[in-house]
């Protein structure tokens, strides 16, 4: 049973590094230990599945330290204890953010870089499991419940099935389509990023985006370039309108064409509606270009 186990552990870290090699996040360090400040909670060393660091291009002058923790099954997630396991998991990878952010590591890591303002240190916690049977969305069950264990970190975010398969299909949807393109993250405007030494896209995924309800992606080639945003949540009329404004002013009206992909849209049941919505918002030098579709890539349409 030990070795059972042991096996689906090192399958789950597998998924995970392969996922974190498709959103730019390459070479993380694996499986190290760090020194333990709190020796009541763990008394030598907090053991992480991964690190990885990155210069966050949604914040000038910034470095984003992210601690990840894997959990993979064989079985469906227990919805019975699923409040009771995350609060233990989450204590578990906030006690290692602690004692990182005080490690020799980090102080490495700081030191590579020149003109950095500040620093986050974040965790993500991978729940995952390949039963293929129960719910797939913890993100909802979980978002109402109180946290309060006293440590201090600059925020964990939990990545599920639903997450991870969003994400994942919506990269490799991009990728069929465009596959002579080459395909970049887009980094918002927000305020933060103002800096002309930021970039507005890039191969590395932002850990923003993980818990974000759209992925925007930007395809080129030569002078051609395409706006991608992809939706985790199925087709509205209300987020399709809300998600053409958005594509717009990432181009600057001034990109090639535009996609906008839902998990389930159907050709037949809702171009009707798209239709419309290209009517109501009166810029055919837009919508003539806009193209809505399902990322699922179904042949039946």
């Amino acid at each position: 049973m030990g070795e059972y186990s042991k096996r689906i552990g090192e399958v789950g870290e597998n998924v995970v590094v392969d996922f974190l090699n498709l959103i730019g996040w390459k070479n993380p360090l694996r499986n190290d230990d760090i020194e333990s400040i709190d020796t009541d909670f763990r008394k030598r060393t907090n053991g992480i599945d991964g690190y990885f660091h990155y210069i966050n291009p949604m914040v000038s002058s910034t470095i984003e330290n992210v601690i990840y923790s894997s959990k993979y099954s064989t079985d469906p997630y227990p919805i019975s204890q699923i409040t009771t396991q995350f609060k233990d998991r989450y204590l578990e990878l906030a006690k290692a953010i602690e004692s990182f952010k005080k490690s020799e590591l980090k102080q490495y890591t700081i030191n590579l870089h020149q003109n950095i303002d500040t620093h986050f240190d974040r965790g993500i916690l991978f729940w995952l499991n390949n039963s293929g049977t129960g719910e797939n969305d913890l993100i909802s069950r979980l978002s109402r419940i109180e946290l309060n264990t006293g440590v201090n970190h600059d925020g964990i975010f939990l990545v599920d099935n639903k997450r991870i398969e969003f994400i994942y299909d919506s990269i490799c949807f991009a990728q069929l389509k465009y596959r002579y393109h080459d395909i970049d993250f887009i980094y918002f405007n927000n305020g933060l990023n103002n800096d002309d030494r930021n970039p507005r896209n890039g191969k590395i995924m932002p850990v923003q985006y993980i818990n974000s309800s759209i992925l925007p992606l930007r395809a080129s080639k030569d002078n051609e370039t395409t706006i991608i945003i992809n939706a985790i949540e199925n087709f509205d009329r209300d987020d399709l309108m809300k998600y053409m404004g958005i594509a717009k002013n990432i181009g600057c009206n001034s990109q090639g064409s535009t996609v906008i992909s839902f998990p389930n849209y159907s050709e037949t049941e809702h171009l009707p509606t798209v239709n419309n919505i290209k009517q109501i918002f009166n810029d055919a030098s837009f919508t003539s270009q806009l193209e809505v579709v399902n990322y699922n890539n179904p042949i039946l349409r």
